[in-house]
């Protein structure tokens, strides 16, 4: 790559990104492959106790280990109570300057059948403890770049803290029957100031809204044979929207799945709004399912960016027995 496309792909990337100095979000591409980061109201689903492990390396072509998520979530379930207890720890790294942010929360959800035809009610909240750091000394701001490839000094003074530690907390409500499941998240109810620079900014409240429905092939003896699910994630935060839609094929032990994001045809900010196709694959064995994703960035400016690569690891204390005899599981896919 010449200097001058360097030059212009870092100033794209910078502009873009112009807002990680005061929030930068989770995003799983497998986002019921990490079901607590998702909504706290999938907390003690399984049958059981559940542990989840989630790993994203974000715009590879940019450099590899740069742009990292990961994720891990330990739940269970309480029957007699009608409850679920969860732990979550995420780390999110975004640039070579290390910005990143370490959440900590405790969650907690309760189930309860709502009509007798099936359908089930599951509201869930967590209170999370969040730190936020910077390595300002390693950031490259634009009046730092020029065409001729050297870095030169900035004029941006570095922030007071270069770490910052505060409480925040998120709920959700969930609806499902053995067929369709829909819901709702509201994150950042504390609208906590995590900006290194705007002593005035408060995070805006970040809502995502996602459901499905679940068709299934029968053979003989009225077992399933195959699974198909439709599903979707909309999210939307201080104006800005996206939407992840797709569908599953699962046929035991494999699951494949298709996803598009973006905004093609609703064209919300006068412009279009195409981001990436997910192309998905995992496989389940004994109580482990493992979970392969790739990200085929199709925006035509961030198609020197490369692609993306995430990897989930789902494994199930509950034995396949109990696991089948279980009535009311939600009818999200495994990954």
């Amino acid at each position: 790559m010449s200097v001058r496309r360097k030059v212009i792909l870092g100033l794209i990337i910078l502009i873009l990104s112009a807002g990680l100095l005061k929030a930068q979000y989770v995003h799983f591409s497998q986002f019921y492959a990490a079901p607590l980061v998702l909504a706290p109201s999938f907390t003690g689903a399984n049958e059981g106790a559940r542990a989840t492990l989630n790993y994203r390396d974000q715009w590879t072509g940019i450099k590899k280990g740069v742009y990292i998520t990961s994720a891990f979530a330990f739940d269970v379930r309480a029957s007699k109570i009608k409850s679920g207890f969860g732990l979550l720890v995420v780390r999110d790294q975004a640039g070579s300057g290390n910005l990143g942010r370490l959440d900590v929360g405790v969650l907690y959800s309760w189930n309860t059948q709502v009509t007798k035809s099936g359908i089930y009610f599951r509201p869930g909240i967590e209170l999370k403890f969040a730190q936020r750091g910077v390595d300002f000394e390693k950031l490259i701001f634009p009046d730092q770049l020029s065409f001729d490839g050297q870095h030169y000094s900035t004029s941006n003074p570095p922030p007071t803290l270069r770490k910052k530690f505060f409480l925040d907390a998120r709920a959700s409500l969930l609806l499902y029957s053995e067929k369709f499941w829909v819901g709702l998240t509201v994150d950042h109810l504390f609208r906590p100031n995590d900006a290194f620079y705007d002593p005035n900014y408060r995070t805006p409240l970040k809502y995502s809204f996602f459901g499905g429905y679940k068709f299934g092939n029968y053979s003989h003896r009225n077992r399933v044979s195959d699974n198909y699910m439709i599903s979707y994630q909309m999210r939307y935060q201080g104006g800005s929207y996206q939407l992840d839609i797709g569908g599953y094929w699962e046929h035991e032990p494999v699951i494949v799945g298709l996803w598009l994001r973006g905004l093609p045809y609703l064209n919300i900010t006068g412009t279009v709004n195409m981001d990436a196709m997910v192309f998905m694959v995992g496989y389940h064995i004994f109580n482990f399912t493992v979970g392969y994703s790739y990200d085929l960035t199709v925006s035509p400016l961030l198609m020197s960016a490369g692609g993306s690569h995430e990897i989930s690891i789902n494994y199930s204390f509950a034995t396949q027995r109990r696991a089948h005899r279980r009535k009311g599981a939600i009818p999200c896919p495994k990954m």
